[in-house]
């Protein structure tokens, strides 16, 4: 997966005292974008999102290494019929832009949803690993969770392709955390649901939001737990450093 930024070496001294710095910038995993440089966490309450195409345009392109085996996921995209039934039947807050219209690596899609959404790039690698080991095929709870980011149903809506197109899978995991981290998951403070949770949920909270994925809840021991794996798993950028990860573990 190893990136590097293409210099035209130029004459001038000036410019080619700064390819040192550049070609850093390029290394994997933290190439500048088209856009405005790695995908990071937009903080401001109801950013974006951006659409398909502009994130599109912010992804640094790179071939499939680590994860072959998801060629058939990471060119499915879901149909114009099975949009209109997922926009008909899913009460996510930010349903109506999860469309999963992207192809490409791993990598590239997880930083197209990134991307998309405005959130950290390593982040959404982390989860990824930690959830699946970005295999698209990898089933969890009992075979409910589907996917590089575990969809569950029936809490999340819809089969087939939350488990069949790693964009889509990406993207609606995108658009989930934006919306606790917009505040937008105000049932987490319900009477039935508040005395479950270890704070008052709020908005602005990252890692709250990370948390929730594994709980429907917020900021429980679980949360906390998980939440530390992901950590661990960004820490050491597994994606890059684990011997093991361009195979089973």
């Amino acid at each position: 997966m190893g990136r590097r930024t293409s210099i035209v070496a130029l004459l001038c001294f000036a410019l080619l005292a700064t390819l040192p710095a550049a070609a850093a910038a390029g290394a994997k995993g933290g190439g500048k974008s088209r856009c405005d440089g790695k995908a990071k966490l937009q903080r401001k309450i109801g950013w974006g999102p951006r659409s398909d195409r502009k994130a599109a345009r912010c992804v640094e392109r790179t071939r499939e290494t680590l994860r072959p085996e998801n060629a058939v996921p990471n060119s499915t995209v879901p149909t114009r019929d099975e949009l209109a039934y997922f926009h008909a039947n899913s009460y996510m807050p930010y349903q109506r832009w999860v469309d999963g219209q992207y192809t490409g690596s791993t990598d590239d899609i997880i930083e197209w949803a990134a991307n998309k959404w405005g959130l950290p790039e390593d982040v959404l690698r982390a989860v990824a690993v930690h959830e699946s080991w970005w295999e698209m095929s990898t089933l969890g709870d009992n075979g409910d969770s589907f996917g590089i980011f575990q969809v569950r149903r029936p809490y999340h809506c819809c089969l087939p392709f939350t488990r069949d197109s790693t964009a889509f899978n990406a993207d609606y995991y995108g658009g989930i955390m934006r919306a606790y981290y917009d505040g937008k998951m105000t049932w987490l403070n319900n009477p039935d649901v508040r005395p479950e949770n270890g704070r008052t949920y709020r908005a602005g909270d990252l890692w709250g939001s990370i948390g929730a994925w594994v709980s429907g809840r917020w900021y429980t021991a679980q949360n906390a737990e998980y939440v530390d794996w992901v950590k661990f798993r960004l820490g050491e950028r597994t994606w890059e450093t684990d011997p093991w990860f361009p195979t089973n573990p």
